[in-house]
């Protein structure tokens, strides 16, 4: 497919931050401890002091904080009209009364970094008044979220919930983008311009992110990818036409 880079640079210090939504203030700190214990196998023995609980787990730092009052300004409102597949996720949103600051610091590798919160946030959103979660620039449903963290017990890569992928109709055609791959060391994606349905464009945008991650592949300007013997789609990397910076493009 592509050259595999074994890129392994490490960017200490990089913060994962996120605002878990819920109903109502009525914070059920030991049930998120029970299953961060049941379902990950991840103990703490720290005290909820002034509502935030703090503790080291995999060489980083967890951090959250419950705060009583929705997140300001409309801000999660605002990111949940991002999310192409939650109809209502504004409607749903809304309806949040309070939220917890999590927080995942001290990161040595990026991917353990990125599982790691997502372990977090499932057990967050276990609790019964959890509506989802705001990561810049969307909002997660509840279930849709925990639905790709649980499938991390069977080793797999949750790229759905990683990395945001943005959808729209331009002029000639979808266009597809992805936000989150700097984070891991790699290029941006995009399709531009493609005459494929929306759910193959959104299908293929996370086989992508899958194979980039999980093998470890710089995707470069002229060559060709594809998932069958037949399939060679044409790679083009340069400015970004739907996310700033450079971007792989690949012709779907």
């Amino acid at each position: 497919m592509a050259e595999n880079t074994n890129n392994t640079e490490k960017k200490e210090g990089n913060v994962l931050a996120g605002f878990v939504l819920y109903k109502d203030a009525n914070m059920d700190w030991a049930r998120f401890r029970k299953s961060l214990k049941d379902d990950w196998g991840i103990e703490t023995e720290d005290e909820v002091k002034d509502g935030a609980l703090v503790f080291h787990t995999e060489g980083m730092v967890v951090a959250c904080s419950l705060m009583p009052n929705p997140v300001p300004n409309k801000e999660a409102e605002e990111c949940a009209k991002n999310n192409i597949m939650w109809k209502d996720g504004a409607e749903e949103v809304a309806k949040h009364q309070a939220h917890v600051m999590m927080a995942v610091m001290n990161k040595f590798d990026a991917m353990e970094q990125a599982l790691l919160f997502a372990k977090i946030a499932y057990s967050l959103l276990k609790l019964d008044n959890a509506i989802g979660i705001y990561k810049n620039p969307t909002v997660y449903e509840k279930q849709f979220y925990m639905q790709f963290a649980e499938s991390i017990k069977q080793g797999e890569m949750p790229v759905p919930i990683m990395l945001y992928t943005g959808m729209y109709l331009a002029k000639d055609g979808l266009c597809a983008f992805t936000q989150g791959m700097t984070f891991f060391g790699k290029n941006e994606l995009e399709v531009v311009d493609s005459k494929q349905q929306p759910d193959k464009v959104i299908s293929f945008m996370f086989s992508i992110e899958e194979y980039v991650l999980s093998e470890d592949v710089e995707l470069k300007d002229g060559e060709t990818i594809g998932f069958s013997e037949e399939q060679k789609l044409p790679i083009s990397v340069g400015d970004g036409i739907s996310v700033k910076g450079t971007t792989a493009k690949i012709g779907f």
